[in-house]
């Protein structure tokens, strides 16, 4: 592809991309706004409600509020007897009694007034423990009665048929405001939802029942729907509810038939629940239906999670005009976007005809044709342009192409040079070798010799690299083998260092050792110890002396070291004639308490039979306990794997108050072993610093 077509081509992808980028910041920016403004509205939405909720509940239930409601009619939660149509009413003894027929005839004697007003929808009583006992209703239409036999309230249990407990705390004073939903188990009718309060009636400072008043929230809603002129709906789980489901209102937003725009509505909450959970609203245009959901909560009182309003506006004339918008910019932007691609392919032709020629020029001149004619100068050209550019450096490349013969004449001649040097380097190298390395350097002489004899200029430095190249891989293979020698003798140091390390501690503890752990400190729960003494030690080295004493503890010890090794033991140290060893560190062995007092009966056998000096017998008192432990390496220098612990503690009292040549264990050691091993109850003895303890012995 030509220049030419190339920048016209950029000029079609740039141009377009450029639209996109500000297509996708004006959708961007319309999706802020449009987020801003579903806020905004979420904000007025949920006031306003609010607003018309509070002002139905003063009206109407909020009368009947024991502190803030009116005193004639709130009366009756407050005195004993309470006269209405001349006839005495004591709902707290009526309630005491329990007797349903006599509440509701109560009920709707004291409530009439407030049923043919519309103020109340429905009064229910309930028992202390939350039993019904009456209901009465004013039945106003708006979905289920509250009374009617299928109803079911979401405040009462619906396999118990009691009065749930409600959200009551120290601040309620006796009464709790809420929204409830009353659904219809027949699914005859549709759903009521009410402003409630429940009150709590006491007689003597004890609680005797309570009574929930309930209205509904129709009226609320045709009231929010005309100020606003919007649809509201009430949206749960199980159902969306409009007024139109319980009369034939008017269409205060305009929107003609609403099934199309009410059906989304439980997929768009289901599939927008976490914002609407994290933001406590969700909004959204729809611009083919033109109109915009909102959704609040249905009120203060309850969780927007189980009930929400949704408020419905038309925003068709403002979709309208956003669309017109849209079509006009479109129409624009191609239009311009024509101009622009018709002025580049004009510009490029008229000052991009001297290329063509200068590719012709600069063709003849690398071929060695110096006499050629530069390009000539087209409309709309100049000395400043590319192609007068392009056509003095034509020029100059021709007085610039004698110059670079003569540099490479010196170059050639440098080039000699070096490779002589090389030459002479590596014959030196080889001088200094013998047998086989040196007839390597010698074939390698030969070939470099062959190869830089030649009169071509590129291929003379081609040679002369690869020249290079085998003399730096000679000598770096000298090098390489000195490093691999060193290396080799550093590994060998390594290899001893971990042997040594291994010696000294446990492999796994080592490994930890090795990666820079700083503090090893393990807690196992189930490990058994094991110290031996020699008896009479003291006399013993007296009599023996240095030398002979240490080869005697060298023997012995060593083969209670094969002894460990055969058992998968840990040996933790030696300190004089104690021998302390353990299992179940650093892993952890189901067998250690059998493993340990395998140990100490090999070490007695062995023991038993060592002698020193003829007729002179070595004895030893072994010591075993099993139980909970710290194992660990602390300190940077001459650390050793350690135990501590009462374990520890209690293996050595073992030791300690032992017999010579038994094994001497605890209880706990002697339950772990089981029928493994026959031992003998020794008894309860003394033990220093535990007090009385009961103690085994291994049998001989």
């Amino acid at each position: 592809m030509s220049v030419k077509f190339r920048i016209i081509a950029l000029s079609l992808v740039g141009n377009a991309a450029i639209a996109l980028i500000f297509f996708a910041l004006s959708e961007y920016q319309g999706e802020q706004r449009e987020s801003a403004s579903i806020e905004s509205s979420a904000s007025v939405y949920g006031q306003a409600w609010r607003t018309v909720l509070n002002d139905s509940f003063s009206s109407s239930i909020g009368t009947f509020h024991p502190q803030s409601g009116e005193i004639e009619k709130a009366r009756i939660w407050n005195e004993s007897l309470v006269e209405v149509g001349g006839e005495e009413i004591d709902l707290i003894a009526l309630v005491i009694d329990g007797n349903p027929e006599a509440i509701e005839t109560a009920l709707e004697s004291y409530f009439a007034e407030a049923f043919e007003w519309g103020d109340l929808s429905f009064v229910m009583v309930f028992g202390r423990d939350g039993e019904s006992l009456g209901c009465s209703t004013a039945y106003d239409g708006y979905g289920i009665d509250a009374c009617d036999d299928s109803a079911d309230p979401d405040f009462v249990s619906a396999s118990t048929r009691r009065l749930l407990a409600g959200p009551a705390n120290e601040l309620s004073l006796g009464s709790v405001r809420g929204v409830s939903t009353i659904l219809d188990v027949s699914n005859e009718s549709m759903p009521g939802f009410f402003h409630t309060l429940q009150i709590e009636l006491s007689a003597g400072q004890k609680k005797i029942g309570t009574v929930v008043l309930g209205k509904s929230l129709i009226e609320a809603l045709e009231i929010f729907e005309y100020e606003f002129l919007v649809k509201g709906l009430i949206n749960t789980d199980k159902q969306t509810v409009s007024l139109d489901d319980y009369f034939l209102g008017d269409d205060y937003a305009e929107l003609g038939d609403t099934t199309d725009v009410i059906a989304p509505i439980p997929s768009l909450i289901s599939s927008n629940r976490s914002s609407l959970l994290d933001l406590g609203y969700w909004g959204e245009l729809v611009r083919d239906q033109g109109v915009a959901y909102v959704a609040i909560g249905l009120s203060d009182y309850s969780k927007i999670n189980d009930a929400r309003l949704i408020v419905i506006s038309n925003q068709r004339e403002s979709v309208a005009k956003s669309q017109e918008a849209d079509f006009y910019a479109l129409a624009t932007f191609l239009a311009v976007y024509l101009l622009i691609l018709l002025l580049v392919i004009l510009l490029t032709t008229y000052s991009f005809g001297g290329i063509n020629k200068a590719i012709e020029v600069l063709t003849a001149l690398t071929e060695g044709n110096l006499d050629i004619k530069m390009p000539e100068r087209r409309f709309f050209s100049s000395d400043r342009d590319e192609v007068g550019a392009l056509t003095k450096s034509l020029e100059t490349y021709r007085g610039h192409l004698k110059e670079i013969e003569r540099i490479r004449s010196e170059q050639s001649q440098k080039r000699k040079e070096r490779d002589s040097v090389i030459i002479s380097k590596m014959s030196s190298l080889s001088n200094q070798l013998e047998g086989e390395a040196k007839k390597v350097i010698d074939d390698d002489i030969e070939r470099m010799k062959a190869v830089v004899e030649t009169e071509d200029f590129e291929k003379a430095e081609e040679a002369s690299t690869e020249m290079m190249g085998i003399a730096i891989s000679r000598m770096s293979d000298e090098v390489v083998s000195l490093i691999e020698a060193r290396t080799g003798e550093i590994q060998a140091a390594l290899a001893r260092n971990e042997e040594l390390l291994l010696n000294i501690l446990p492999e796994s503890i080592a490994a930890r050792k090795l990666a820079n752990e700083k503090v090893i400190a393990d807690s196992h729960e189930s490990c058994s110890v094991l110290f031996g003494d020699i008896v009479g030690f003291t006399e013993i080295s007296a009599r023996l002396g240095p030398e002979k004493l240490v080869g005697f503890l060298d023997e012995i010890f060593s083969k209670f070291d094969e002894f460990s090794d055969e058992l998968g033991l840990e040996k933790i140290k030696t300190i004089g004639d104690n021998y302390m060893v353990a299992c179940g560190v650093p892993n952890p062995d189901p067998d250690h308490a059998y493993k340990i007092a395998e140990m100490g009966r090999r070490m007695v056998d062995y023991v038993r039979t060592y002698s020193l000096e003829e007729d002179a017998r070595t004895a030893m008192r072994i010591g075993i306990h099993s139980g909970p432990l710290v194992a660990g390496v602390i300190g940077k220098r001459k650390f050793i794997y350690d135990l501590w612990g009462d374990a520890v503690n209690t293996a050595a009292r073992m030791e300690s108050h032992g017999l010579p040549n038994r094994v001497h264990m605890t209880a706990e050691t002697a339950k772990s072993i089981g029928d493994r091993f026959k031992t003998e109850r020794r008894g309860i003895i003394e033990i220093k610093g535990k007090g009385p303890i009961e103690t085994y012995l291994l049998s001989a």
